[in-house]
């Protein structure tokens, strides 16, 4: 599997994990254990995938910090698209209800707190990785 194919790879597992973790939390319990559960499990599984990223592309020290930001950039990007597609259209079809187009008004600022926390993940695996490859 090529970069994209990695980065697309691991962004499906997070966006798949954090959509299962997000929904049973909110059914299940409350919005507030669901942006507490999005806001401390979700930053480690991010920063795992991304170190598991680096060392599957063998990536040096020196362009580890850029390509762990390309990752979240791209990972941001796909999140934002299919955020927009899935809560925007798809959810309010199925449940016979109407576009909710201010799906990214409504949830700020935590639907952007997660893009943030997003690249400090980024940040930690490449310090990870940065660190693993000095030992």
């Amino acid at each position: 599997m090529n970069r994209v194919g990695w980065m697309v790879g691991t962004f499906l597992v997070m966006y798949l994990v954090a959509t299962i973790l997000g929904f049973a939390t909110h059914l299940f319990l409350n919005p507030l254990a669901m942006w507490i559960s999005v806001f401390t499990i979700m930053p480690v599984l991010s920063a795992l995938l991304i170190y598991a990223y680096l060392r599957k592309l063998r990536t040096t020290q020196q362009a580890s910090l850029r390509e762990s930001f390309w990752v979240a950039a791209v990972w941001i990007i796909l999140s934002f698209g299919l955020d927009s597609i899935m809560y925007i259209a798809v959810i309010p079809f199925f449940s016979h209800g109407a576009p909710n187009w201010t799906l990214f008004r409504d949830q700020s600022p935590w639907i952007w707190l997660s893009y943030i926390v997003l690249l400090l993940s980024a940040f930690a695996a490449h310090s990870a990785y940065k660190r693993k490859a000095n030992d």
